[in-house]
């Protein structure tokens, strides 16, 4: 009799221990499904993460390129109005520069010529302070860039021929690093 009360309880424990097994396996299952769910949001997150990444990068570019755009605008636009305002004065100066060259020597050491010279040198030093020269002119060879011939002249030299004798009227150029604009050219008169 020993061993048919053996046989109940050792089928108790296997339904007990089969029961577990199912249950383990059933958690397992659940566990396994969990973590494949898991792995799927993971895997969104993480294209979710580069496409913010994607878009961030293009955006900054963007951001980029429009401030560059901006400041080259900006500094394009300053030297636009630095030039048309001083071409609105150099007429005065070209008077200046006429008046003093016109000036007889008697007449030189007079207060009025000084104070005339003064203010002329004064003009060219603070255009200089924003980057605008007069044009080298006499004894070069007219560059259609910077010069404007106006009239010309025979000569019997041949060395002299093709360059400019005289400023009819100076011409200035603004001139900072890589940024060279012709404000007025000068206009020459050159020997043929």
């Amino acid at each position: 009799m020993k061993k048919e009360e053996k046989k109940p309880v050792d089928d108790l424990e296997a339904k007990l221990e089969a029961a577990h097994h199912q249950q383990d396996d059933k958690i397992y299952q659940e566990l396994e499904q969990k973590i494949i769910q898991l792995e799927k949001e993971k895997s969104e997150l993480e294209e979710i993460a580069k496409r913010s990444q994607y878009e961030y990068i293009n955006l900054k570019t963007d951001f980029d390129r429009y401030q560059r755009q901006i400041k080259e605008s900006s500094h394009t636009m300053e030297i636009d109005s630095l030039v048309a305002v001083v071409k609105k004065f150099l007429p005065f100066i070209e008077d200046l520069r006429k008046s003093l060259e016109n000036i007889t020597d008697e007449h030189r050491e007079d207060p009025l010529t000084k104070w005339v010279q003064m203010v002329y040198n004064k003009f060219l030093k603070t255009l200089e302070h924003l980057h605008i020269k007069s044009i080298e002119s006499l004894w070069l060879v007219p560059d259609s860039f910077l010069h404007e011939p106006v009239s010309l002249e025979p000569v019997e030299d041949e060395q002299l021929k093709g360059k400019i004798i005289k400023e009819f009227e100076r011409g200035f150029v603004y001139h900072k690093g890589d940024d060279i604009r012709v404000i007025i050219a000068s206009k020459v008169i050159v020997w043929q």
